[in-house]
């Protein structure tokens, strides 16, 4: 076999020529020489097939008429042999007549090059046929690919539902009815929102209905909306046009596209996002109803463990859709019977996955686990089920109480019950493990920061807001017990857990209150607002939601001022975790100098004090309508007198005293709150709320809290910590 002049690229295409006539086999060199091809020779059908085993060509150019077997039988050969049946075949045959032709492509060539060679003809024929083979390696790759990726999402898949499988175990009513209801709503493809706690298994709710609906073969594609990046297009509904040589990518929306949506957290979605959201399930309700075609065609499931209300972050129209089609998943303090399957199933899951022998629960511990409350639900079931396995030292399993102690772990106290929600952390009732004190627990989970610095910036937030309050010791500030982060990296601090209301929920349950209660409330906070201004620190965002009225042993009506989260220093160069042109606070109660960005003392907590003792006396805030409407309100429109809108009178130098502190310009009002805390203790009063008052007031209104809670006893008022914002 010759060589080639210049020696072509080792992963060069590889040409088998056949021919027996030298000559021949000589042009034919001579022609594609040079071109970059491996070129390899031979005379004869048995050596041609013994080659093409052995070097694996592309394209083989065969003579038909040669010794031995013909090019007929070589090419027969070559196509019922799996390692040659790919190697393309031009026939090289002074035979031109049509029956030669095709009986050559019956044998399994795909050309015919007639003798004797034109040479321009042989190379177009060459490249061509070169071009289609390589297509269709590329083609027989990416198949053998998408295969393999089809492979894996199946698995993928499979393994979801296996993973997710245990939530809906049971005999119990409340599962029976879960499942038939799963079922129900799986005959359809309309929108369904899950309700119910969380942990209670809303994923294998989802990924139920969409198995057993006519989709389950198709994607179910699930987004965890309080985990997607702040200020980033997660891109559910669209992608941005990609540039002309990058691949296209597709929105979630496609992905999906002829199966399931399954939104976790539905209310975390941006509300632009949530608006074009509403729009395209309105579109596809609407479709639906007339029986045309809908587009895109995806089911959406969605989940929210928030109150069904706007103000818990819902867009107004999303919402109206969702509220339509419900399904509540039930606690496992609902179910206790479904306790032990459950257990026995995460039990013989997580054996597997780790290769450990337990392979059942002792029957004191089952006893146990049925017994117990669960507030983690079924995914601290399974938690506490993983753990028990992986420090298992026998096939029985053993479940000591201590594991299962009323409450979800941390460091030294218990979470007991989950009492509010916001976008960036909790807020829990708990207790103290050894020394059983309740408290409450404000904790900020780290799944919930998002990028570094806007995660820099909220634990800097908690840092600066649990120093506060250590720093702070009124009777009528809230106490700080404790302050710290999880090993899980959750940062949170423990406070004095109040009975009580807020005043925003008791002047909306009770109406506005009487001249002389607010002089007492107001003289309160004033005392809260004194301390801390006079250690170089305001508030930022007095509100009633921040001021609770509380019963603390046998006293009644006592106020706490809470959430110090937006303090800041009066000191002009100490650090502020405020970005510049950054408006922070509640615009119903923002007062005018920081509507228009001019410098903020301590008369600014005043004017929001007033605002606030505008509300209780009138049952309204000072200024309504869009918060935008509402800052310009606060800077430049004077405020009606509360006594024209009072349902009751109002001493005429009380009414003085809150419209001093509205005034606009700062210099107008008290001078600060030990000014105000005097100045109220001046207003005539007909009849004087008294702690006899009090206490009347609070067994005729609220008599679940008269009673002092122990110290292992639910509580039944209101936390008195907001949730972060």
């Amino acid at each position: 076999m010759d060589k080639p002049s210049v020696p072509p690229a080792e992963d060069a295409d590889r040409i088998l020529l056949v021919d027996d006539d030298v000559t021949n086999l000589d042009v034919l060199r001579h022609t594609l020489d040079n071109r970059g091809y491996r070129l390899f020779v031979t005379r004869n059908g048995e050596s041609a097939i013994e080659v093409a085993r052995r070097v694996h060509p592309l394209l083989i150019l065969l003579d038909v008429v040669m010794p031995g077997i013909d090019g007929y039988e070589t090419c027969r050969r070559l196509k019922a042999d799996p390692e040659t049946r790919e190697a393309a075949v031009i026939f090289l045959s002074s035979l031109d007549d049509t029956k030669d032709k095709v009986r050559g492509l019956e044998a399994g060539a795909v050309d015919f090059v007639s003798k004797p060679f034109q040479r321009e003809e042989v190379v177009a024929r060459v490249n061509t046929h070169l071009t289609l083979q390589r297509l269709r390696r590329q083609l027989e790759a990416r198949n053998t690919e998408l295969a393999r990726e089809l492979g894996v999402a199946q698995e993928l898949a499979k393994e979801a539902q296996r993973r997710v499988e245990g939530p809906l175990l049971g005999r119990s009513p409340a599962i029976r009815a879960l499942r038939e209801s799963i079922a129900r709503f799986a005959a359809d493809a309309d929108v369904v929102l899950l309700t119910g706690p969380q942990g209670a298994g809303h994923e294998a709710a989802a990924r139920a209905i969409h198995h057993e609906s006519s989709r389950s073969r198709q994607a179910f594609i699930h987004v965890n909306c309080a985990m997607l990046p702040p200020g980033r297009d997660p891109a559910i509904l669209s992608q941005p046009m990609p540039e002309p040589s990058a691949s296209p990518r597709l929105s979630l929306v496609e992905l999906a596209t002829n199966g399931t949506l399954y939104l976790e957290e539905i209310q975390q979605l941006p509300a632009d996002l949530q608006a074009r959201l509403a729009e395209v399930l309105a579109r596809a309700e609407s479709s639906r109803e007339r029986g045309e075609p809908v587009v895109p065609d995806v089911r959406v499931i969605a989940y929210s463990s928030a109150a069904l209300v706007p103000a818990s972050g819902f867009h107004a129209r999303l919402l109206a859709l969702l509220e339509r089609r419900q399904l509540r998943l039930p606690s496992l303090a609902e179910r206790p019977d479904d306790v032990e399957e459950m257990a026995l199933f995460f039990l013989r899951q997580h054996s597997r996955r780790i290769g450990a022998v337990v392979e059942t629960i002792s029957e004191p511990s089952m006893k146990r686990l049925r017994r117990y409350r669960w507030p983690g639900d079924v995914g601290e079931l399974q938690r506490v089920i993983e753990r028990g396995v992986t420090s298992a030292r026998g096939s029985v399993l053993e479940i000591d109480a201590t594991q299962v102690d009323e409450g979800l772990p941390l460091g030294l106290y218990r979470l007991i019950e989950k009492l509010g929600e916001g976008g960036m952390g909790e807020v829990w009732r708990a207790r103290h493990q050894l020394l059983a004190r309740p408290c409450a627990i404000k904790l900020i989970k780290p799944e919930l920061l998002g990028e570094s610095s806007r995660a820099e910036a909220i634990t800097s937030r908690f840092r600066l807001e649990a120093t506060t309050i250590a720093r702070l010791t009124s009777p009528n500030t809230v106490r700080l017990y404790d302050f710290g982060a999880s090993e899980t990296g959750s940062f949170y601090f423990v406070m004095e857990l109040l009975s009580g209301m807020d005043l925003s929920s008791l002047v909306q349950r009770f109406g506005p209150l009487p001249p002389e209660r607010v002089v007492s409330i107001l003289r309160q906070a004033c005392r809260s607002l004194g301390e801390a201004h006079s250690a170089g620190l305001l508030h930022r965002d007095i509100k009633p939601q921040n001021l609770f009225l509380c019963r603390l042993g046998i006293d009644f009506d006592i106020v706490k001022v809470l959430d110090f989260g937006l303090v800041k220093s009066l000191d002009e160069s100490a650090t502020q975790l405020t970005a510049v042109g950054t408006l922070t606070g509640t615009p119903a109660y923002m007062p005018p100098e920081r509507v228009v960005g001019t410098p903020a003392d301590e008369r600014s907590d005043l004017y929001s004090l007033g605002c606030v003792g505008y509300w209780m006396l009138t049952g309204q805030p000072v200024f309504t309508g869009e918060p935008l409407a509402v800052m310009i309100h606060h800077a430049r429109t004077a405020p009606k007198r509360p006594s024209a809108i009072a349902p009751a009178p109002i001493p005429e130098r009380l009414e003085q005293i809150i419209l001093s502190c509205l005034e606009k310009a700062p210099e107008k009002r008290p001078t600060s709150a030990i000014d105000l805390w005097q100045q109220l203790g001046e207003v005539p009063l007909t009849d004087a709320w008294t702690p006899q008052r009090a206490q009347v007031w609070w067994l005729e209104h609220l008599p679940s809290l008269t009673t002092p809670p122990s110290s292992s006893a639910d509580s039944s008022g209101e936390l008195a910590v907001e949730p972060i914002q």
